[in-house]
């Protein structure tokens, strides 16, 4: 009885030492904190530019799956640095990167701009290309390309940050989302480049748009299309990222030439079909778009026309543009639902070689704050202005060399700058290329 006992009154004893050593614990209730917000700083800018034109098959033409780049393009380029003491940019091969770690500078066209064009002549690939040094981003849509008999698409992925990326592609048709392996799980490596053939995903497709996303570093991205006509090199440029769909679009620089050329050509021969304008429209949601599309010209003298289609939801489809006469024209697109569109044109005169060229013509973004664009060193550069305001389509001839600046203005201005090298085409938007900063909300408990 008494072992018993003390038992009971050890036990007693540990669980009142347990309770003396147990912590104590107040619970009490209030207000959430009031947030405080803080000011992001914007990424620095940092634009990328395509580099030289790829050649397919290496350097020999015959090596298969390899592409080599021929040259390295002519830059132009323009830096207006704010606060020499603060900022500063730096330049590495194909990329410009704006170094400010205090924010001072107001990121956009004004602060740096910059284009690259090249011409290339040979048996296997001819042309003149250009393109807008681009801001890389995890997200491009690339409407245009061709990978038909005589069509070559290479899609051009580049990664300029210090991080490896990994890239998706989404490919588009006139039959709608193309189903085909290793769209996904792309690995472009920090630093490097990725060329792929469009035609191993969609072969003999006309019609295209290829979604490209990325996590990771960011990526720039392009199509360099080129065509062939039996043994002879017949044009080639890049297709740059299109701006977000929108129910009203804006393609200016519809310069026709040569068209008394074309259709002789087209008459003879069916493989000259595509030196035709035509504007492609691709259709991103789930609902129908009824697409109308005005072309009109710059002076009274010059008489555009109207085109309308109906396009299905997640569709791409080529609207031909028929009995332009040579002169300078714009395309108005308004439709029914949002949806992104380029348009094609080509330059066509048979007393060259090559005797055709063609540019992609991406729809523009508006602006009214100021912007600036560099104009290349060789050919003729025309910029062409649509003021949305008055609809009045201007032509402007801009010196070779020089920078062009737009003012502010009242009304929203959408511009392309189209340049020619004898006879040969390309074109490059008027863009104002930032990062967005902004504010976040932090509570401190």
């Amino acid at each position: 009885m008494l072992r018993k006992l003390l038992a009971l009154a050890s036990v007693m004893a540990v669980g009142a030492g347990l309770s003396i050593l147990a912590p104590s614990i107040n619970i009490s209730s209030g207000q959430i904190p009031d947030a405080r917000e803080l000011t992001v700083k914007a990424r620095d800018l940092q634009l990328v530019c395509p580099g030289g034109v790829y050649q397919s098959g290496g350097a020999s033409g015959t090596k298969l799956g390899s592409f080599v780049p021929l040259g390295t393009g002519t830059v132009s380029s323009r830096f207006a640095n704010p606060d020499p003491t603060k900022v500063s940019l730096r330049k590495d091969g194909s990329v410009f990167a704006v170094a400010d770690p205090q924010g001072v500078a107001q990121q956009g066209s004004m602060l740096l701009n910059a284009n690259q064009i090249q011409l290339v002549g040979g048996s296997q690939i001819a042309g003149l290309t250009g393109s807008a040094c681009q801001r890389p981003s995890s997200e491009q849509w690339l409407v245009g390309g061709n990978t038909d008999t005589g069509r070559e698409s290479l899609l051009i992925l580049k990664n300029p940050t210090a991080v490896d990326a990994r890239v998706d592609l989404e490919i588009f048709s006139q039959g709608g989302r193309v189903s085909a392996a290793g769209l996904t799980g792309i690995a472009v490596i920090a630093g490097k480049t990725v060329v792929l053939p469009l035609s191993s995903y969609a072969p003999k497709s006309t019609t295209l748009v290829t979604h490209v996303s990325s996590s990771g570093g960011s990526i720039a991205s392009w199509i360099q299309q080129k065509t062939i006509r039996g043994l002879s090199a017949s044009g080639v440029d890049y297709v740059s990222p299109s701006i977000p769909a929108a129910k009203r679009l804006v393609v200016p620089g519809v310069f026709i030439r040569g068209s008394k050329d074309a259709a002789s050509l087209l008459a003879a021969n069916p493989d000259f079909a595509d030196l035709k304008p035509v504007l492609r429209v691709f259709v991103p949601g789930n609902k129908p778009a009824t697409v109308t599309a005005q072309i009109i010209g710059a002076s009274s003298t010059t008489f555009g026309t109207v085109v309308r289609q109906s396009v299905n939801a997640g569709q791409v489809a080529d609207l031909a543009i028929d009995g332009l006469a040579d002169g300078d024209y714009i395309a108005l697109i308004d439709s029914t639902v949002p949806v992104q569109a380029s348009l094609r044109l080509s330059r066509t005169n048979k007393t060259k070689v090559p005797l055709s060229d063609f540019t992609w013509l991406q729809a523009v973004p508006g602006f009214k704050a100021p912007q600036a664009i560099s104009i290349p060193l060789a050919g003729i550069s025309k910029l062409s202005v649509f003021n949305s305001s008055t609809s009045r389509v201007q032509t402007i001839e801009v010196g070779a060399g020089g920078t062009y600046f737009f003012a502010n203005s009242q009304a929203t201005l959408y511009a392309n700058l189209i340049v020619d090298i004898d006879g040969a085409v390309t074109s490059i938007p008027v863009l104002d290329s930032k990062n967005s900063g902004g504010t976040v909300q932090v509570r401190v408990r």
